[in-house]
């Protein structure tokens, strides 16, 4: 071996999660795999994809943690507040969001196609969705309706810094929705 590496302190541990691979998880629409979590990237960031069918998204919430989405195919509709009225954006292949700690928002996949995106959070964020699938392990949230599974899961948030709205952005409201009035926007 050369000698500069046995003088370069190292970490060993380098590895490839290839396609398909990673741990999986589905809750109340969101399909997850997570490619990296916190324990393998020395607690800095942890690292998900996860994939939309038509009309499948994330319901309106905040976390203390910031967030990014880069779209790997397909396209999402990213809700946000500007000036505090109601915005959508949309984000397509090769796009990034970016959603600042404690960002009010909410995505669909409001087209035909099936969306696929890559999510970057730190791993408290994480912590989430590692209590919530520890749950789901005892009571599968898909056995439940709908708004059962969402109650328990927003009991599980409001322990980990995640607050859940009581309002279903999915539809737009035309009195209120800027996207509705000025057209979607694009990234």
């Amino acid at each position: 071996m050369n000698t500069l590496f046995q003088r370069i302190p190292t970490t060993e541990g380098v590895r490839k999660v290839g396609p398909g691979e990673g741990e999986k998880f589905d809750i109340a629409g969101a399909h997850l795999t997570w490619k990296a979590k916190g324990e393998d990237t020395g607690y800095a960031f942890s690292i998900c994809e996860q994939t939309l069918a038509p009309g499948e998204g994330v319901p309106l919430h905040s976390h203390a943690s910031a967030e990014a989405f880069y779209v790997l195919s397909g396209a999402a509709d990213f809700f946000r507040l500007v000036d505090g009225e109601e915005d959508w954006i949309r984000c397509e292949g090769g796009g990034l969001m970016i959603l600042p700690p404690n960002s009010l928002h909410a995505f669909y996949n409001k087209t035909p196609e099936p969306c696929r995106l890559l999510g970057i959070s730190t791993p408290f964020h994480q912590g989430f969705f590692d209590a919530v699938a520890s749950v789901d392990k005892n009571k599968p949230f898909a056995s439940l309706p709908f708004p059962e599974a969402m109650r328990l899961v927003a009991l599980i948030g409001a322990q980990h810094n995640f607050y859940f709205a009581p309002v279903d952005v999915s539809k737009p409201v035309a009195s209120a929705n800027r996207a509705q009035k000025k057209g979607v926007n694009h990234v």
